[in-house]
This record gives C-alpha cells, sequence and structure tokens, in this order.
C-alpha cells in the first residue's frame, strides 16, 4: 500500500495510507522524546489495530515509521 507524508514540521510528522484508512503520527513531546503511533480503522481490509512507541529522536521516529509502513 502506498503512503504519503502530508504533515512535516520541527515538532509533528504525519504519514496517511493511500486507501485513507491508516495513519502514522508522530510528534515531539515536552520531554524531547517523540511518541509515534500507528493508528489503522476498523474500516480496513486488514481490520483496525493500533501502536505506540516512544523513540529518543525525529531520527528513530521516522525510521519507526517507515518499518511500520513496510510492513503493511
Amino acid at each position: 500500500m502506498e503512503w504519503e507524508q502530508t504533515t512535516d514540521t520541527d515538532t509533528k510528522l504525519v504519514w496517511e495510507r493511500g486507501d485513507a484508512t491508516a495513519e502514522i503520527v508522530a510528534r515531539k513531546t515536552a520531554g524531547g522524546e517523540w511518541a509515534v503511533h500507528y493508528d489503522r480503522l476498523i474500516q480496513a481490509p486488514e481490520g483496525e489495530t493500533y501502536r505506540h512507541e516512544t523513540v529518543p529522536d525525529r531520527e528513530h521516529a521516522t525510521e519507526l515509521a517507515a518499518e511500520w509502513q513496510a510492513s503493511e
């Protein structure tokens, strides 16, 4: 499935899946780490799921998002 990055700021990154049934959001926390979550809707062909991880920095957040996208 194709993914498109729709938001890229200093504190937030968002990717949306081509069928609009899943998104990955990475945001900088108040403590300076990055919280990354993957949310796939119940309407998705694969069904719903939710993942959340906290990583030390933006680079790791981007790597985790790419890993989750590749696992689709």
